[in-house]
């Protein structure tokens, strides 16, 4: 009934990005391994906290890490990866 878009600023490995005044996200190294996971864990939390039959689109997340985060969650929440399960 209602669409809440949502984006998860995990840093950023391109350097011009990194040294760019005008770029819009953080300007820090991209996190990876446990803390990527841990962050994108502490949305998922609240966000099901928050609304409990939430429907979680997971879209352009890296190959390296969508299918891991998509086993992770589709037993517990609604959600889908439309770039792996295909729509």
């Amino acid at each position: 009934q209602r669409v809440l878009p949502v984006v998860l600023d995990c840093g950023t490995n391109n350097e011009d990005l990194l040294n760019d005044p005008y770029y819009g996200g953080m300007q820090v190294p991209r996190i990876a391994g446990d803390d990527y996971y841990s962050q994108v864990d502490e949305f998922m939390q609240a966000v099901t906290h928050r609304w409990p039959n939430v429907m979680v689109q997971f879209e352009d997340f890296s190959s390296d890490n969508a299918q891991t985060i998509l086993d992770k969650y589709r037993h517990k929440t609604l959600c889908f990866n439309d770039d792996i399960q295909g729509t």
